[in-house]
């Protein structure tokens, strides 16, 4: 009869525990969260002056406003509260706070845990050196801004695509790039093909123009995509793998 009453009691708090993963991802992707305080090593970081945004979506897509710049990428949340995010493509502005956004980008790289209530949501790293803090988002405010002169709905991860002609998901449409050694950069880098491949769009962080490239082929056989007489980008596989190079030296590789 106890053991009974033990495995009823196991039972039970699964269920429980199950229930609580369940509220608590629901609240997590039932707000849009606005950035209420950053917290590094102790030290308060100061907000700027538009502050950021997050916004978790019901599959794996996060996006969200580093207080500049607009970004999107994939988060991965565990029912005990672990969560790994993984900053993907932005839009390219310039602006006074960018040194708080490159830092902000990076702390999101580094989030290990969430904990979430009705009106707080705080993620950690696990060592208790990086706390970010948020509170719902008064959406009313956002109204009418997220949309581009394409009409890509920015705030949802769209951008424009010329080679595909229409507001396409980079990290649903494109091929992921990471930053090779000495690249100083948290986010991807992405590549579009056109529909038939004879064109190349790259997206690369800070870029405000992403340049169209023609596929030419060389004479061992493989294809290239660069522009004729440029010193911008030349996008080719190299033992099976796209990377992006500029003057022969490899500046990002396909993410795994």
């Amino acid at each position: 009869m106890k053991q009974l009453k033990l495995m009823f009691f196991i039972v039970l708090l699964a269920m429980v525990g199950c229930k609580n993963a369940d509220r608590d991802l629901a609240l997590l992707r039932g707000h849009e969260w606005q950035l209420k305080s950053m917290t590094e090593s102790g030290e308060v970081v100061a907000n700027p002056q538009e502050l950021p945004t997050l916004l978790f979506s019901d599959s794996t897509a996060v996006y969200g406003m580093a207080g500049c710049n607009r970004f999107f990428g994939t988060y991965v949340a565990g029912a005990k509260g672990q969560m790994e995010i993984a900053p993907g493509g932005a839009t390219m502005m310039f602006c006074p706070d960018m040194a708080f956004e490159d830092r902000y980008m990076k702390a999101l790289s580094g989030v290990k845990s969430f904990t979430v209530r009705a009106d707080e949501l705080i993620l950690e790293n696990g060592d208790a050196k990086l706390k970010l803090v948020y509170i719902p988002l008064d959406t009313t405010r956002m109204l009418g801004v997220s949309e581009d002169a394409h009409g890509c709905n920015a705030a949802a991860g769209y951008t424009w695509s010329e080679v595909r002609q229409k507001c396409v998901r980079l990290f649903e449409d494109g091929v992921q790039f990471s930053a090779t050694a000495g690249q100083d950069s948290t986010l991807a880098a992405y590549v579009v093909f056109a529909t038939d491949s004879l064109k190349a769009e790259v997206f690369v962080p800070g870029q405000t123009k992403n340049p169209v490239l023609e596929r030419r082929q060389l004479a061992g056989g493989e294809y290239v995509w660069n522009e004729e007489d440029d010193d911008t980008f030349n996008v080719r596989k190299v033992n099976g793998r796209w990377v992006i190079e500029q003057r022969e030296k490899i500046l990002y590789t396909q993410a795994d």
